[in-house]
């Protein structure tokens, strides 16, 4: 095929510059993770406490991650790719007025460039007093510098009050505290 006006040219070299802003803009989340100690401790603040049997339950968290340690490289065509591993613990108030405390272990790993709803996936386990649940999170930086984190997710109940219910989570972090808000369902 003939490229008379060098479109073929032009479409590679605005790829390759594509590419590599993405690449630095991994680089520079990688590096944020880092320091931030993983926006993503975020999310864990969530443990409810004794829920109503028949109903559900609101809460709002606030939590304090430990260091993450980190894990990471290079991936396909260069891209970096970062995973980490955390414990914290968090303050709970729910919406009965109870108050109660919990500690988690989470995992996150960083996602393609080109995903963009979602810059890092999470899994965390909490253990409270009154049984244990999981929560899955998808999380976003919003600003520049990738300093700060949105998350959204679900929680799955595994034991005690918890056990069999189903809930959902939002939450803000930064550094290593995160603040936010949950509901467990019927």
């Amino acid at each position: 095929l003939s490229d008379e006006n060098g479109i073929n040219s032009k479409l590679s070299s605005n790829r390759y510059v594509n590419m590599e802003n993405d690449m630095n803009r991994y680089k520079l989340i990688i590096k944020s993770l880092s320091t931030l100690t993983l926006a993503v401790m975020i999310l864990l603040g969530f443990s409810s406490t004794t829920m109503a049997q028949n109903g559900s339950t609101t809460f709002t968290f606030s939590s304090k991650n430990n260091p993450i340690n980190n894990l990471g490289g290079d991936g396909q065509n260069g891209v970096p790719y970062s995973a980490g591993h955390w414990t914290g613990n968090s303050k709970v108030s729910s919406s009965d007025g109870k108050k109660t405390d919990s500690s988690y272990s989470c995992v996150m790993m960083t996602q393609p460039p080109n995903d963009s709803l979602f810059q890092l996936h999470v899994l965390c386990d909490i253990k409270t007093k009154d049984g244990a649940y999981s929560a899955t999170m998808g999380c976003t930086f919003i600003d520049v510098a990738s300093s700060e984190v949105s998350c959204i997710g679900g929680l799955y109940g595994t034991g005690g009050v918890y056990s069999g219910r189903r809930g959902s989570i939002t939450n803000y972090g930064k550094n290593n505290t995160a603040s936010g808000t949950g509901q467990w369902y019927k």
